[in-house]
């Protein structure tokens, strides 16, 4: 059987660019429209696309992190899937609630950090397990 690891990561990392690369357009998009080339200033829309694109920035490169150590661990293709899927839907969602409201938590917004955070415990907990036995 064919192993496809380090095509699963990679698209798991593209997938995760891509959601970064739209996120920051939409700050971009925020800051033209309001004219504010730094800061958020008063302007709602502007804070949440700029929160939801930092908190973005925040988490998912130690979760791609943890996706490659586990492809270069030689785990599981499902594992793989398992903590890749997580993350980008955890991502998704967080972005997705947080750039509706940012002063309130928002189930979109508590699923994704959810989500998210069981994906970097699960990479964090696999990549002890294949690095130790």
């Amino acid at each position: 059987m064919l192993d496809y690891s380090l095509e699963i990561v990679g698209v798991y990392v593209g997938l995760n660019l891509l959601i970064n690369l739209y996120l920051a357009f939409r700050v971009s998009q925020n800051r033209v429209r309001t004219n504010l080339m730094t800061g958020t200033g008063d302007d709602d829309g502007l804070y949440n696309a700029n929160r939801a694109h930092v908190t973005n920035v925040e988490y998912t490169p130690i979760g791609l992190i943890g996706l490659v150590a586990l492809h270069l661990l030689a785990a599981p293709v499902l594992l793989l899937h398992v903590v890749g899927l997580a993350l980008t839907l955890g991502r998704l969602l967080h972005a997705w609630g947080l750039s509706r409201n940012a002063a309130q938590s928002t189930p979109p917004r508590l699923t994704g950090t959810l989500l998210t955070w069981a994906s970097q415990l699960v990479a964090a907990i696999a990549c002890l397990w294949y690095a130790l036995t």
